[in-house]
């Protein structure tokens, strides 16, 4: 019954996020890509769909029917692309994995993750050829540029944001999953990512999930392995840009939690009714996450009374 009230609750809190949300926008929408799709748009991104013109990229066959045909969501416009993409317009291979998610152009580290369990979903049961394109190329195909960029392509992170560099100049946000050890052989690390989107303004900001492996099991605890990092755009540099750019920053900003990110973007802002909302919805978010944080601090507190070293963090 408490789980299902506590439910309850998170999806009014939710749907009036999104309501707050759609107001801003003002019949605008938030153009996204998402590159590496085969499980579909981020669950953060759905209840948003209405307000997203939605890229995908796919490049693995297996999963591109599926992403193809998923009628789940209602974005405002939605495209599917069947490419691989890299720096460069080139023929890569595709290592393909038992699990089709492992696959990369990467080879996979079989002597790091055979020190842990399930390491036969990275086996490779085959090779298929792939003629590769950019993120620019895809930017002058669809006719936009995008706001925001998931990647997710199982260490060739780098490489895409290479071959995304004009891109980047219009990017308010960007999710990238990162490894912290080498997954795939020769991939980059959290570091190169890092240091490639500081070189176009955007900094990191948070992880939205961590990811470790125990020798034994893989129940979340051991070795940090790779995560979900944000990155974000300064809202300083936001706060005195026309007022779709400000929408489509605090929409974004709002679809990852971030009232910290809107509290600066709102105090930086000239004083009007669009300041106004951008603050509303600040407040909304930071009191809800300061909410989260304090229930969290006291079940820290309670797991120290076992072991004083413990410490929880919210990741959103």
């Amino acid at each position: 019954m408490l789980r299902q009230i506590a439910a309850r609750s998170a999806q009014r809190r939710l749907q009036r996020r999104v309501d707050d949300a759609a107001e801003l926008m003002s019949g605008n929408s938030v153009r996204i890509l998402d590159v590496g799709a085969a499980d579909g748009a981020p669950l953060r991104w759905r209840p948003y769909a209405p307000l997203l013109d939605y890229v995908a990229v796919e490049p693995d066959s297996r999963s591109q029917a599926t992403l193809m045909h998923s009628k789940d969501e209602s974005f405002a416009s939605k495209h599917v692309l069947t490419h691989a993409l890299w720096s460069t317009p080139q023929s890569l291979t595709l290592h393909l994995c038992r699990k089709p998610l492992a696959s990369s152009v990467y080879p996979p580290n079989t002597e790091f993750l055979r020190q842990f369990p399930d390491a036969e979903r990275f086996d490779v049961v085959g090779r298929t050829e792939l003629t590769a394109t950019t993120v620019d190329l895809v930017a002058k195909l669809i006719g936009h540029t995008f706001d925001a960029l998931k990647l997710d392509v199982q260490g060739a992170e780098l490489e895409v944001l290479r071959g995304a560099s004009a891109s980047l100049r219009d990017a308010l946000f960007v999710e990238a999953e990162v490894e912290f050890v080498p997954l795939y052989l020769n991939q980059p690390l959290f570091s190169d990512i890092t240091a490639e989107l500081a070189s176009h303004g955007l900094i990191f900001n948070e992880f939205l999930s961590l990811y470790r492996w125990h020798p034994r099991q893989l129940d979340g605890t051991g070795q940090l392995v790779f995560g979900d990092a944000l990155y974000a755009r300064d809202p300083e540099e936001i706060a005195g840009a026309d007022g779709l750019l400000i929408r489509r920053y605090a929409t974004l900003a709002a679809m990852y939690s971030r009232g910290d990110l809107l509290t600066r973007l709102a105090q930086h802002m000239s004083v009007g009714p669009l300041a106004a909302s951008v603050r509303s919805l600040a407040e909304s978010i930071s009191k809800t996450t300061a909410q989260q944080q304090q229930r969290l601090s006291l079940a820290s507190r309670v797991l120290r009374l076992w072991d004083r070293n413990s410490q929880g963090h919210l990741l959103h």
